[in-house]
């Protein structure tokens, strides 16, 4: 993955939005998503953890009228978490996670598995490592490296997970910057 510049003036969502920077590898099996919040590591790590922030802020990146019917985490090594979704139009969605690591509040490590339909997760997860480094204004950098057992098309990556994973972090941030 390449370097991130981050711009220097982080005061607005608007800039905020700006930092975020989202890179498949080129073989496509694996992806990095770098961005900056306005608020310290922990409210952030929070935000990642507790259902009631996950709420607020997961469901803005599905398609309008989307409804999270199941929320639940807990954020501790060896910890579940499992959140699912009604999505028009495309039906039922689910992520059942378990935490690998937790390092409140500098790092989440986790295996998803990612489930669209009724079904049981099945085959092999998903592995995700998110950092949130303090950058000494109040702001916290955080660095989501996800590695995935299927390459991904990058033409649909960037249309569709890469959209909605970049629409639910700025709601995130207002979120935790208000």
């Amino acid at each position: 993955m390449t370097e991130h510049t981050i711009p220097s003036d982080l005061s607005t969502l608007d800039a905020r939005r700006g930092s975020a920077r989202i890179e498949l590898s080129p073989d496509g099996s694996s992806y990095e998503c770098v961005r900056v919040f306005g608020a310290g590591p922990e409210r952030i790590f929070r935000a990642f953890t507790d259902p009631d922030d996950l709420r607020v802020w997961f469901p803005s990146g599905a398609p309008p009228g989307s409804e999270m019917t199941v929320c639940e985490s807990d954020p501790v090594e060896d910890g579940r978490y499992h959140y699912a979704m009604m999505i028009p139009e495309f039906g039922p969605m689910a992520w059942y996670g378990t935490y690998t690591g937790v390092d409140r509040p500098n790092r989440l490590d986790a295996n998803e598995w990612f489930v669209m339909g009724e079904s049981d997760p099945t085959g092999p997860p998903t592995s995700q490592t998110l950092t949130f480094e303090p950058t000494g204004d109040g702001f916290t950098l955080m660095t989501m490296r996800v590695d995935m057992p299927e390459p991904e098309d990058p033409e649909t990556f960037m249309e569709q997970s890469a959209a909605g994973l970049t629409s639910s972090l700025a709601a995130m941030d207002e979120l935790v910057s208000s």
